[in-house]
């Protein structure tokens, strides 16, 4: 478990890389452009201010005094460098929050190979808009009141300055974990209390993230980068020990089911991820349900019925016909997502440091235990076999 403050650094270094992936990129575009907006219109409106509230001074005062622009207005570009590059940040944050949300599912989704509940769209995420909002300013208020003794504190020389350093690195750690850990229902209590646990590591998270704050464009980045290095952090330190999957275990997510499979003894478990007995593991939902949630998948979701299809033969010993599906894979026209590198090293089994030694191994391991021949299934060893294919390019 890490305590300590570099290691809070190296999510959010982290989540910088994260947001380059190709996957991830579209739901950087509405922040940045959000930021840009602002800080154009803040920028805009403070000339337009300024030059007016010139003019008028110089109307006012006498000739003599005209050099007082010359102190005027690199006053006023600091005075803007501050508030814009600052005050305006919050701002961003606050109007940017409901898609902040669905980056994290989708960071999630990349390094766990599994889907949250349902799964966000842009009409959920506009639905989610107004809740949203209301905890941004539950947060805000936090801050505020939380803000009141270091702001006392502030003429301490030296310690004070030391504590305002803490309370925004604070701040910034809550902000940001609280997307993903929002994502699965956590109150803003408990997410304090996590973040506390391992205070070091939360507090260099959010030092970082001040750091970076202050530095000009790149604050441009900063809210999605965050965004994905708390739900890092989130996956790998806070979640608990449920986030971790097993050396010998391999994961096939997909919209309504999770399958998780056993290296060493060959069964396959899982769990339900949407419909009436989503949360349930599947061994403890009955056979006629899941023959029914698989009638339902495939008229919507073609894959989910596979992945059924699977379970259903190899535990339960329920032979399906594949008629079904087919016609429905042959009428269909959605575009298939590219599986993500981090799926592929779920389905594997695999480490984010393994080497192409490793993929192979993993990918021979697997698939001479569930190839068709083997006894295995056509969607699952096209599974391995797609996981290889991506993570050996």
């Amino acid at each position: 478990m890490a305590t300590n403050p570099l290691s809070g650094a190296g999510y959010l270094l982290q989540g910088v890389r994260l947001i380059t992936r190709p996957g991830l990129r579209r739901f950087v575009v509405i922040p940045l452009a959000i930021n840009v907006l602002i800080f154009s219109a803040a920028i805009y409106a403070g000339l337009h201010l300024f030059e007016g509230l010139v003019a008028s001074l110089e109307s006012r005062l006498p000739a003599w005094l005209g050099w007082l622009d010359w102190i005027l207005w690199p006053l006023f570009v600091l005075v803007m460098l501050v508030v814009v590059f600052n005050g305006f940040a919050l701002v961003a944050n606050l109007i940017a929050s409901p898609f902040n949300g669905l980056l994290a599912e989708k960071v999630e989704r990349m390094l766990t190979g599994r889907p949250l509940d349902q799964g966000s769209t842009l009409a959920s995420v506009m639905r989610e808009i107004v809740p949203t909002l209301v905890d941004e300013i539950r947060k805000l208020l936090y801050a505020v009141v939380l803000a009141v003794p270091f702001l006392l504190l502030l003429f301490v020389p030296l310690i004070g300055q030391a504590l305002w350093f803490l309370y925004v690195a604070w701040i910034l750690a809550v902000q940001y974990t609280d997307y993903p850990m929002g994502n699965h229902g956590m109150k803003f209590r408990e997410m304090r209390r996590r973040l506390g646990r391992q205070r070091g590591m939360s507090l260099g998270f959010g030092g970082s993230a001040a750091v970076l704050s202050m530095v000009p464009l790149i604050n441009f980045i900063l809210m999605p980068s965050a965004v994905a290095g708390a739900t890092a952090m989130w996956v790998r330190e806070l979640k608990g020990s449920t986030s971790y999957q097993g050396a010998t275990q391999s994961r096939v997510a997909t919209r309504c089911v999770l399958l998780v499979i056993d290296h060493l003894s060959g069964r396959i478990g899982g769990e339900v991820i949407a419909g009436p007995h989503a949360g349930l593991p599947l061994d403890q939902v009955p056979t006629d349900d899941l023959v029914e949630l698989l009638g339902s998948c495939y008229a919507s979701d073609p894959e989910s019925a596979e992945a059924l299809e699977v379970y259903l033969d190899r535990e339960r010993g329920h032979k399906t016909t594949e008629a079904p599906r087919r016609q429905r894979n042959e009428t269909s026209g959605a575009p298939v997502e590219r599986m993500h590198p981090e799926e592929a090293r779920a389905i594997l089994g695999i480490g984010p440091d393994a080497g192409p030694q490793e993929v192979r191994g993993a990918h021979r391991r697997l698939i001479q235990r569930l190839h068709p021949d083997r006894g295995g299934s056509d969607y699952l060893a096209a599974k391995i076999n797609e996981a290889k294919q991506i993570l050996l390019g």
